[in-house]
């Protein structure tokens, strides 16, 4: 749009052209935009956005320069907006620019569902927005709905991007831009204007797989599922699946029943790849873990529904993360019931966090030995190493047992998050910090779920990202049948204090949401 010309204040500088600010510029972004002008003079510039109720800066260049460009982030829906711009040079003489520009965002979209802040503590919170995709429930219909969002410590929506399918693990790459995984074999790296940078996607079995660019990598690997991880050199690693059809496999989780079948068997694979799509390492399970233990689920047919039918979901690796100290990859095998450390140049097995039971050698004598009072995970989510080299988990509780060991059923189940620290040399492994249930703050998420340490603060953001309940409101574990709704909570380290918490909760309305995976981003720009 078009404003009038600047009001000079007796400097020898001017605009030459502009401002112009563009709403939303790729279509892709709607609360996002970007501001264009030129001065006759090399100058630094001032760009300040309101609503009515807040006043903020964007960040400009520090160097003096004629054409000057800047993205607008933060604005919120259906608001009227003014930004001013002025100029000043390196005496410190300043220019403002006559007219304000003016404009309105549009109301949301009707189909993003209610965000209600039910706690806050705004002194207490880590800096920042959160950042997440909204996902519907499965009897919704979620296979071709998906946005990511960010919002502001009130709930409020300030950037969102449509995907147009599940949205699973995000990330903020080193290079300020977003990556995250579909569930659809696709990962796809988006600037803050909504514009797809690269798409890569598992080429293998999936090979007519619809991308959003005609520019998509190919990657050789039969699936991309569940985590992404950017390694400091720019490669990532991703978790992908092979299958082998092994010989008299278990066809019950009753493990006093000895009924075998040949059956075709998913295993997860850890693949390295580059940017220009080509694999660097890869490391399967099958290799790495006894194929022939079993968790319960570990017989599910998970890979059924998305093309490999009559297999069985062995693993089901949810996360994968790279250890710098000792060039080690972290893993979470869900269906194992187990966190696992292996060695990146060698693929040999270093240890496994988790209960001791089933296991057989040589894979037992990897075992971590608990120290004092500890709590397996069951099910778990999202592993990670912490900056204070501890692992940090979401324990989603699945049935809290083993083959063998009686499960506990949805209603008397919680979730929680958990902090283990890990003595290699002495093999052994302690509990160091908790939260969740149960008691008190016994939320049961049976599925999906994480957990964050905010690097400015240290408090931790936990992701109970579904939370299932049946049509009669008791607990669930079925994600299949079930809604979901969504609890994303704040608390401080050291008290466990609650200082900030978000609901997504629309099962009064017959509507089910979960989110996959949360991040707290500094802000929302790079």
């Amino acid at each position: 749009m078009s404003v009038a010309p600047a009001l000079r204040e007796s400097v020898d500088f001017t605009f030459v052209e502009g401002p112009k600010f563009t709403l939303n510029p790729t279509g892709q972004a709607p609360l996002a935009g970007i501001i264009e002008f030129k001065t006759d003079k090399p100058c630094c510039a001032d760009v300040t956005v309101s609503d009515g109720d807040r006043l903020w800066f964007i960040p400009t260049s520090d160097e003096a320069q004629t054409d000057h460009k800047y993205i607008i982030l933060g604005m919120r829906a259906g608001r009227n907006h003014t930004l001013h711009v002025t100029v000043n040079d390196a005496q410190g003489n300043r220019l403002a620019h006559g007219e304000p520009i003016r404009f309105e965002t549009a109301e949301l979209p009707d189909d993003i569902p209610a965000i209600e802040v039910r706690y806050l503590e705004a002194a207490r919170m880590e800096p920042g927005v959160t950042v997440f995709g909204v996902r519907k429930s499965a009897r919704m219909g979620a296979k071709y709905y998906g946005y990511l969002v960010a919002v502001d410590a009130h709930g409020g929506i300030v950037w969102y991007r449509e995907t147009g399918h599940t949205v699973g693990d995000i990330k903020r790459l080193r290079n300020g831009n977003i990556i995250y995984l579909s569930f659809d074999n696709r990962a796809v790296e988006y600037n803050m204007l909504g514009e797809v940078v690269t798409e890569w996607y598992a080429a293998a079995r999936w090979p007519d797989l619809k991308t959003e660019t005609d520019t998509a990598i190919p990657v050789d690997a039969e699936a991309f599922h569940h985590e992404i991880f950017e390694l400091e050199n720019g490669n990532f690693l991703v978790v992908s699946v092979e299958t082998r059809d092994l010989p008299n496999y278990p066809v019950s989780e009753d493990i006093e029943n000895t009924e075998t079948e040949t059956v075709e068997v998913v295993s997860d694979v850890i693949v390295e790849f580059a940017r220009d799509g080509s694999v660097v390492n890869r490391w399967s399970l099958f290799d790495i873990l006894d194929p022939y233990r079993l968790g319960y689920g570990s017989l599910s047919g998970y890979w059924g529904m998305k093309g490999i039918p009559g297999s069985r979901d062995w693993s089901h690796t949810n996360a994968v993360v790279y250890d710098p100290s000792d060039d080690t990859i972290v893993i979470s095998v869900r269906h194992q019931d187990a966190v696992i450390k292996f060695s990146r140049a060698t693929g040999e097995l270093v240890w496994i966090l988790g209960n001791h039971e089933n296991w057989k050698e040589p894979w037992a004598k990897h075992l971590l030995e608990p120290v004092g009072d500890l709590q397996w995970q069951y099910h778990q989510h999202n592993s990670k190493i912490t900056d204070r080299g501890t692992i940090l988990l979401f324990d989603n509780g699945n049935f809290r047992a083993s083959p063998g060991q009686e499960k506990v059923p949805a209603a008397e189940n919680y979730s929680r998050v958990v902090e283990y620290k890990v003595n290699a040399n002495a093999q052994s492994v302690e509990q160091v910090w908790s939260y969740g249930g149960p008691g008190d703050e016994a939320y049961y998420s049976a599925f999906i779920c994480g957990a964050q340490v905010l690097p400015e603060t240290g408090n931790i953001l936990a992701n109970f990202g579904g939370v299932l309940t049946d049509d009669n409101g008791e607990p669930s574990d079925n994600p299949t049948v079930d809604l979901g709704h969504v609890r994303i909570v704040e608390v401080e380290y050291e008290t466990q204090d609650k200082v900030w918490e978000l609901f997504i909760d629309e099962r009064d309305q017959g509507k089910g949401w979960d989110v996959y995976r949360v991040e707290r981003f500094s802000s929302l720009y790079a």
